[in-house]
Order: structure tokens, then C-alpha cells, then sequence
């Protein structure tokens, strides 16, 4: 089967993450990196803190607003500096090496697997165009720009957006409702297999499951995204 669109998911799939990573923990090391002296206990404050503040974190996501996401994490920083009796002057150069952290060239949280400009690039020899359905919130963009392929994608489905997530069908079908495709004649990669596999079939999509900790590509899975065109011909 020779699709005509391609769904990705994000993390696992094109952007590694740290393992075991956490809101606490990326909070510390954009403090620390502003000079901040923190004591004991200080990324599990700022984690708690965050985790009390889900569903206000969601509703923000949802508004699409970016000058309220701006203001939920300054917030938050404002609290966790209270509480922690932190001088306030390292408030915004906190925040400044956050973004950084974040969302700069050397980010400390994002890093894109090789294969995936190889991949984008395959697709469009073939014609083929790409989308992005992730569970992720509303810096999904922002954070496929920082290696320069947000524009490869005809649309970016982020489930904190959308206040749906994988393997919800829902989040599917809005994506291919903006892409202007129908689930039968679409692929989607992941690397999870409930939300990814489960989720794509259930939504009608052929599946195709990445495992990277695997060393050869085979019927069930494949372990780089060089061999996905190869694995058009194991669909029916």
C-alpha cells in the first residue's frame, strides 16, 4: 500500500526526550544555569506545584492564547521563588534561560533523531505529504521548528490543544479532517503502542509500529524510520 499521507507522532518518534525527565527537574536546571542557589527539595516543590496546576495548565492550552501560556509559567515560577524564598531578581533570568533550555539551538529537553529529515525527504520524492498527531502541548510547533521541519507538515495536532488524546480516535479524525484525507488511505508512525497502533486502528489508519530499541526492521515493526517507505509493502 502506497498511502497518501503519513502521520507522525512526536516524542520516541522524531524527538528524543530525556528519560525520566520532569517539569521539577527542567525548573532547577534553567535556575541553577541563572545562578540561582536552590536548596534540597527544590524541583520536587516546583513539580508539585505544576501537578496542582494540571487542569489550569490545560484550560490554557486549550485557549490558544499565547499571552496566557506566557503568564501560567511565570506564575508558576513567581509561587515556586515565594516559596522557596528565592531573590526575585532571578525571576525573569530564570525564565529567559528556561527558553533557552527549552526551545534553543543546544535544547536540553529536544533532540531529533538523524533519520527523520531523511524520512521527510523520501516522502516528498514520492510525493507524499506528512502531519504530526502528538500528545504534547501547545509548544509542539515550536518545538519541531527548532530543527527546521515544522514546515514539512500540512497540519500539527497537539492533544492539549484539542483536549483529546491518544489513542482517542478523536484526535485522528480532526487531523485528518484538516488535512483533507481519509483514514484508509493514511499511515501513521509511533512508537507507543496503544496510543500509536491501538489508536490509528481504531480511528481506521494502517499502523506502523517504531521500535528503536530494535536492531532490524521486519512485518511488525521497524526500528529506524529509513525503512518506512520499505514497509509500505508489508500493509494491506
Amino acid at each position: 500500500m502506497i498511502p497518501k499521507l503519513v502521520t507522525f507522532d512526536c516524542a520516541g518518534t522524531m524527538v528524543a526526550v530525556p528519560k525520566g525527565w520532569s517539569m521539577g527537574w527542567f525548573a532547577a536546571e534553567a535556575a541553577k544555569s541563572a545562578g540561582v542557589n536552590l536548596p534540597a527539595g527544590a524541583a520536587e516543590a516546583y513539580q508539585s506545584l505544576y501537578n496542582a496546576r494540571l487542569r489550569e495548565f490545560v484550560a490554557v492550552n486549550m485557549s490558544r492564547n499565547a499571552e496566557l501560556q506566557v503568564e501560567f509559567w511565570r506564575k508558576l515560577a513567581t509561587d515556586w521563588f515565594s516559596q522557596l524564598d528565592l531573590p526575585t531578581e532571578f525571576l525573569d533570568p530564570m525564565l529567559a534561560e528556561a527558553d533557552v533550555l527549552g526551545f534553543g539551538p543546544d535544547s536540553i529537553l529536544f533532540k531529533m533523531f538523524d533519520d527523520v529529515i531523511p524520512c521527510l525527504d523520501k516522502l516528498d520524492s514520492m510525493g507524499i505529504p506528512a502531519a504530526v498527531i502528538s500528545n504534547w502541548d501547545y509548544s509542539l510547533p515550536r518545538v519541531l521548528r527548532i530543527f527546521g521541519i515544522e514546515h514539512r507538515f500540512i497540519t500539527i495536532t497537539a492533544s492539549l490543544v484539542e483536549g483529546v488524546e491518544k489513542p482517542d480516535r478523536r484526535l485522528f479524525d480532526l487531523t485528518l479532517a484538516r488535512a483533507g484525507f481519509n483514514a484508509a488511505e493514511t499511515v501513521h508512525v509511533g512508537d507507543d503502542w496503544v496510543d500509536d497502533v491501538d489508536g490509528a486502528q481504531g480511528a481506521g489508519l494502517k499502523p506502523i509500529f517504531l521500535d528503536r530499541s530494535r536492531t532490524q526492521s521486519d512485518s511488525k515493526s521497524i526500528c529506524t524510520l529509513a525503512d518506512l517507505t520499505e514497509a509500505f509493502d508489508w500493509i494491506d
